[in-house]
C-alpha cells in the first residue's frame, strides 16, 4: 500500500481502481440459449409423433403429422447450428479504467483501452449485449453488463456502472 509522509507521520493512501465485470448467469444464458431451445423443438415433436396419446392438441388426444415433426426438426436443428457458430463468440469481461480482462474459452486476454478498435451496444436485446473488437485482432468478442436497463420500443439503454464507463470510454477515446 502506498505511503505518504504527512507533518512527521506516515499516512497509507488506498488506491482504488474501479472493476466491473459481466454478469454470469446472463452470459451462461446468452452462449446456451440456441441450444436449450433448439433441443427443446425438436425434442417435443418427436415424442408426440412416437407417443402420439402423450400430446393433447385442442382437447383432443392426436400426434403431430409427420410434416410438422420434419418441419420442428429442422428449426430445432437450425437454432442447435447457430449455438455451434456464436458460441465461442461470447465472454465473461471485466473493465477497469485503463485495462480489460476478456475471458473466453478457458483463456485469459488482457488489453489495453487503448487498444480497442470499437464497442458498442447490441440494440434489441435484452439485458445489454454488447460487441467489442480490438486493433490486433479482427475477431468480436461479445459480452453483457448488469440487468440495469430501459427499453422503449425495443431500443435498450444500459444504466449500469459498467455501461456508463463504456460510455464514457467511447466519449475520452473517440470509439
Amino acid at each position: 500500500m502506498p505511503c505518504t509522509m504527512v507533518r512527521g507521520f506516515l499516512r497509507t493512501t488506498r488506491t482504488t481502481e474501479l472493476t466491473m465485470k459481466s454478469n454470469r448467469t446472463y452470459h451462461y444464458l446468452f452462449k446456451y440459449i440456441f441450444l436449450i431451445v433448439g433441443l427443446l423443438i425438436m425434442f417435443v415433436p418427436v415424442i408426440s409423433f412416437v407417443f402420439p396419446d402423450s400430446v393433447e392438441i385442442n382437447g383432443e388426444t392426436g400426434s403431430t403429422d409427420f410434416i410438422t415433426t420434419i418441419i420442428m426438426g429442422l428449426l430445432g436443428l437450425l437454432s442447435v447450428l447457430v449455438f455451434f457458430i456464436i458460441k465461442d463468440k461470447f465472454a465473461i469481461v471485466e473493465l477497469k479504467n485503463q485495462t480489460i480482462i476478456i475471458k473466453q474459452n478457458g483463456e485469459e486476454k488482457t488489453v489495453n483501452w487503448l487498444d480497442v478498435a470499437s464497442v458498442s451496444q447490441i440494440q434489441f436485446i435484452q439485458p445489454p449485449l454488447y460487441k467489442l473488437r480490438t486493433k490486433n485482432s479482427e475477431e468480436t468478442v461479445w459480452f453483457n453488463t448488469e440487468p440495469k436497463y430501459v427499453s422503449l420500443n425495443g431500443f435498450t439503454s444500459d444504466l449500469s456502472e459498467m455501461g456508463e464507463l463504456i460510455t464514457k470510454k467511447k466519449r475520452e477515446l473517440g470509439l
